[in-house]
């Protein structure tokens, strides 16, 4: 597996907001969107270190958190890997239950693989990501109740993209909306989903971005 970084922290987004938790970021991605706060995970600048499927289970189990996050980059470039990892995890034990992830994806690629302990979430992008043609046409039929689809927006018309996705395609699964950190006030986002009667839809702020520097790195 190439690694960007390994890491304890805490989640800082989603349905697991708060928990400690392992953090797992893969290199590369497939994508370029405009808001990208993990430049350092994709390039030809990027540092990585490459570990085998049981070094890294190792190192997993050594941070000692039963939640883990995979992410990336996209970590599903890396989908054989990824999936190898979580079931040599899975056999193990962990003093507080058993291990459960969660597979941070950008919406491009369909899960490849299911585990009754995996849940995806999925990055829909809006508009002003430059990357919207990217989405893979299946990915709202592809969710499971478990999974996520968040929405990144940065402006009206993100918010108005949400909207259609949302009420036409009526995805399962739990349903985030975020700002793109410094360029859309959260209180718009609160309105929009008022005035809108978007009743599925929970605002999220990144909580790390708040406890460290917004380009803190292993956070």
């Amino acid at each position: 597996m190439n690694v960007i970084e390994l890491f304890s922290s805490i989640e800082g987004e989603g349905t697991r907001q708060g928990f400690p938790c392992s953090f797992l970021r893969l290199h590369d991605c497939n994508l370029r969107c405009v808001y990208c706060d993990t430049l350092y995970s994709y390039g030809d600048d990027a540092v990585f270190e490459t570990y085998t499927i049981n070094e890294m289970a190792d190192a997993l189990e050594a941070l000692g958190n039963r939640y883990i996050t995979i992410t990336g980059g996209e970590p599903l470039l890396q989908a054989k890997e990824v999936e190898a990892l979580i079931d040599v995890l899975s056999a193990r034990t962990t003093p507080y239950g058993p291990y459960e992830f969660n597979i941070e994806t950008n919406g491009s690629i369909l899960p490849p693989f299911q585990r009754a302990n995996v849940f995806y979430t999925f990055d829909y992008k809006c508009p002003d990501s430059a990357a919207e043609e990217h989405m893979q046409p299946k990915l709202c039929d592809s969710l499971t109740d478990k999974d996520v689809l968040k929405f990144v927006v940065s402006s009206y018309s993100d918010l108005q993209k949400m909207k259609e996705i949302v009420t036409t395609k009526q995805p399962k699964g739990h349903i985030f909306v975020s700002p793109v950190f410094g360029k859309i006030d959260p209180k718009d986002i609160v309105e929009y989903l008022l005035t809108n009667h978007l009743q599925q839809v929970r605002l999220q702020l990144q909580i790390h971005k708040f406890i460290w520097d917004p380009d803190a790195k292993g956070v």
